[in-house]
């Protein structure tokens, strides 16, 4: 059972948000695969609280002791890696506790937005970089988000959560309970319009992205393009250049090819990149190579001719880039 599936509290926020969900729970302009999920999902008011129940991104279970060990062994498997990301123990150590607090198991999600928060704090320090606004594409649950909030300081920074309207929900509910002990500004784009002092948290539907008016110091998307059309991925990219500063930076990480039910191709060397964009890290993602799992799936490593168990590869290989996007021309 996800950590965020059950019921919640109707913050302000949340009713902004729910009003947006019931009026276009599946927006036109999602691709084929996120209209499926959205259909799938429950988002629904009962009383004077909230229902959730998702479909579509990370489940945060409540792992068995196979889990646990498959997990842990997973991890350490990727150690010559993190070994190298002196920023990781720190981090990994703050997305614990994040998980601790969420009452989530230590699952591939967790690790890997601590691993992510690792790579862009080596580079902000080596940079001289002290990013305030980060634009989070496609957040799935929001755990990302909220590590980077807790991490980088409520004092100074802020969020905008940028999604569909049912996995904003989701997104909203996981801050809200992050910092339940010391709640945050949270606010809704545009059912709330702009007015007032900045909220920690803003949550924007990709529609509405031009509604943004500040600057973006960092801008992530973790495996989420590869599950956008081409216009949708399209209309981000030149939103981020147009908020793009001299030190913004771009995070992404995804499949470099993935086709969608309804026969929308996302392709990453095909994404609209410039020959004016500054590229500081590109490669195949080493922290997405494999995973283990307590069943062997087809594609996976072999020794000796012979499938290794348990240990899989994903359905193709992630590619990740930190750039800085040059502006419009």
């Amino acid at each position: 059972m996800n950590s965020m599936v059950g019921e919640h509290p109707l913050s302000p926020a949340a009713e902004s948000l729910l009003t947006v969900i019931e009026q276009d729970s599946v927006p036109e302009e999602a691709s084929s695969l996120w209209k499926r999920y959205a259909r799938q999902m429950t988002v629904e008011r009962r009383g004077d609280r909230l229902f959730l129940h998702g479909a579509g991104f990370t489940s945060h279970s409540k792992t068995g002791w196979l889990g646990r060990g498959l997990y842990g062994l997973e991890r350490l498997s990727y150690l010559p890696y993190t070994r190298t990301l002196r920023a990781f123990p720190s981090a990994w150590a703050h997305a614990k506790a994040l998980a601790r607090d969420l009452g989530l198991s230590l699952t591939r999600h967790e690790w890997s937005s601590a691993v992510v928060v690792a790579i862009l704090e080596e580079h902000f320090r080596a940079q001289g970089l002290a990013p305030k606004t980060f634009a989070m594409i496609g957040d799935g649950d929001g755990f990302l988000g909220t590590l980077i909030l807790r991490r980088f300081g409520l004092e100074s920074t802020r969020i905008f959560a940028i999604d569909l309207p049912k996995t904003l929900m989701f997104q909203l509910c996981t801050y809200q309970k992050a910092f339940s002990r010391e709640p945050i500004s949270m606010r809704v784009l545009p059912s709330e319009g702009a007015t007032g002092s900045p909220a920690a948290v803003t949550f924007v539907l990709g529609r509405e992205i031009e509604r943004i008016e500040e600057k973006i110091d960092c801008a992530i998307n973790l495996v989420s393009m590869q599950e956008m059309t081409p216009a949708n991925i399209q209309a981000y990219f030149s939103f981020l250049r147009k908020r793009s500063g001299p030190s913004s930076r771009f995070y992404c990480s995804n499949r470099l090819y993935k086709k969608l039910p309804g026969g929308e191709v996302a392709s990453f060397h095909d994404y609209p990149w410039s020959t004016r964009d500054q590229i500081f890290l590109e490669g195949p993602c080493p922290y997405f190579v494999h995973y283990l799992e307590a069943q062997t799936l087809a594609p996976g490593p072999r020794w000796l001719g012979m499938r290794i168990p348990w240990v899989n590869h994903f359905d193709g290989p992630t590619w990740h880039r930190l750039v800085h996007l040059a502006g419009e021309a």
